[in-house]
């Protein structure tokens, strides 16, 4: 039985992360990974998401966000939504091409690494 593993870079701007307000770092992202779980072993795995960021002053630091399918789908969804909230109609319509290019992407990734 193989992991099913899928990586793509994730070139963003500065994203400002807080733990506290004393508790501030810069970061940005590295990788975004798809993660299967081992057939039969899917609850063993339930982090299926794991985006890569890399600290701003230190790129040798990780901070590493590993999410469920359904909160990767609940977050993303939301982030979209917000996202093109008050774009124009073109802006909305690329958005689409692009997601439904990358499902499509990572559906044929998935598939050749039975």
């Amino acid at each position: 039985m193989t992991v099913k593993f899928v990586t793509h870079s994730l070139s963003t701007s500065d994203i400002t992360v807080m733990g506290h307000v004393d508790d501030v770092t810069t970061v940005r992202g590295h990788t975004i990974s798809r993660v299967g779980a081992v057939e039969g072993h899917e609850q063993d795995n339930p982090a299926a998401v794991h985006i890569n960021f890399q600290k701003a002053d230190n790129p040798e630091e990780m901070l590493v966000w590993m999410l469920a399918l359904p909160d990767a789908i609940e977050i993303g969804l939301q982030l979209l939504a917000m996202g093109i909230e008050a774009q124009p109609s073109p802006k909305i319509a690329e958005v689409r091409d692009r997601l439904s290019q990358l499902v499509n992407e990572l559906d044929r990734s998935l598939q050749v690494s039975h």
